[in-house]
């Protein structure tokens, strides 16, 4: 009706959603209806990189009017195969994908159950609020010196006046460890640093 065309940017649910693992458009059941799919080889994929895929017939168009294309080389071979085997990994465990999401669903309930302030859905990433950037760092810092790596994210990345510890759960994940990361942060909630929910 206007002329435009849909992009889908799945860096976040390539290898998450999806009966295959294809991301966001695979699972609202809407992928013939996307123009363009791109996204990252380095979360679900674990390499660098990224794709911009299609079937439509200015693709070239996209690919020598985006910057980051032009003034980009290729993958090494060995990035390639790296992402390669993931696709293979993907497409052959879907398993993984159901260990995944009980792993995200544990940890969200475990951080919801000690009062911290959470996204409205369980996610393979899980964004906690934190009042302030001063409390967001320190909170960062007690948790790497207990041995539990989280993203720290202010603004620009996060909304203006909202500062967030980010937690990337895997299906490599054991229960034992999703315990022990929920341990330490309840310990927080509870010390004399508390987390505002």
């Amino acid at each position: 009706k206007y002329g435009a065309w849909l992009m889908v940017d799945e860096a976040h649910s390539m290898g998450v959603l999806g009966d295959h693992g294809r991301g966001m458009a695979e699972a609202a059941g809407v992928e013939q209806d996307v123009d363009f799919i791109v996204g990252t080889f380095s979360k679900s994929l674990g390499s660098i990189g990224g794709y911009c895929v299609s079937n439509h017939p200015e693709l070239d168009l996209v690919r020598y009017i985006t910057r980051s294309y032009v003034f980009t080389a290729s993958p090494s071979p060995s990035t390639i195969a790296t992402v390669r085997k993931a696709l293979q990994v993907i497409q052959n465990k879907p398993q993984l994908r159901s260990k995944l999401w009980e792993n995200a669903e544990l940890l969200y309930q475990g951080l919801k159950k000690f009062g911290f302030e959470l996204g409205p859905d369980p996610s393979p990433i899980v964004a906690i609020r934190v009042p302030t950037k001063e409390d967001t760092l320190f909170a960062w810092k007690s948790l790497l010196d207990q041995g539990i790596y989280v993203n720290l994210v202010f603004p620009p990345a996060a909304p203006a006046g909202m500062s967030l510890l980010r937690c990337s759960i895997s299906a490599a994940h054991t229960v034992e460890q999703i315990d022990y990361i929920l341990k330490v942060f309840s310990e927080m909630r509870q010390g004399p640093f508390q987390i505002n929910a």
